[in-house]
């Protein structure tokens, strides 16, 4: 029983460690803005994330298409925007509705979320706006997107990408704040990808928010 207890202490406090190294060199822990604090950002993370979340942002790495990151925000450099790298230098990227286009191949989505609706609050008026959940492939690996039905056709977007930027786009297709917004951003400003959720805007008690690798 003696041997059981000290490799128990043993490996919880090479767990302690490992947790204290990578919150001091790896990751660093961010609060997704509240509609209060910035309602555009808040409601342009949906479905994925919500505002008041917890998350890790690693901070190595470079980030890639498909990275959902955490960028300076080009018209205020002392915020945060975030965003999904939808293109880098050189691609050609289209936005058609809700639909993405990166040098003419169309990625869509294939099939709905477990739970098909999303409610987000209007940034500027504060009403209650309902949207689709969906799936969407891109980057080797596949995110949810939220789009309202049956708007957004004529909202249509081309730009190609300069050397050294990357477009944004938020996975809110309606309600968003991307580079169709802002223009490509400066893809050194982008070196935070969130990765991780520690816990949902209302806590620990949540348990489906809590504990979540971020796509």
């Amino acid at each position: 029983m003696e041997k059981m207890l000290k490799f128990v202490t043993w490996v919880f406090g090479g767990l302690i460690v490992l947790a204290l190294v990578g919150r001091l060199f790896l990751f660093e822990q961010w609060i997704v803005p509240t509609a209060d604090e910035d309602a555009w950002v808040a409601a342009s993370v949906a479905p994925t994330l919500a505002g008041g979340d917890m998350v890790l942002v690693l901070t190595v790495g470079t980030p890639k298409a498909g990275d959902l990151v955490r960028c300076k925000d080009p018209d205020n450099p002392g915020s945060f925007v975030v965003g999904r790298i939808a293109g880098e230098s050189g691609d050609t990227v289209e936005i058609k509705g809700p639909t993405l286009y990166v040098n003419g191949i169309r990625y869509d989505s294939n099939e709905a979320c477990i739970e098909p609706k999303v409610y987000v609050d209007h940034p500027d008026t504060g009403a209650e706006v309902e949207l689709r959940c969906s799936r969407i492939e891109f980057g080797g690996t596949w995110h949810f997107r939220a789009n309202r039905a049956g708007t957004g056709v004529a909202d249509n977007h081309r730009h190609e990408v300069g050397t050294n930027k990357v477009y944004l786009l938020s996975d809110n297709r309606t309600l968003h704040l991307d580079s169709r917004d802002f223009g490509t951003v400066d893809k050194e400003t982008c070196s935070g990808r969130i990765s991780f959720r520690l816990w949902g805007k209302d806590g620990w008690t949540d348990g489906e928010r809590r504990l979540n690798f971020i796509r």
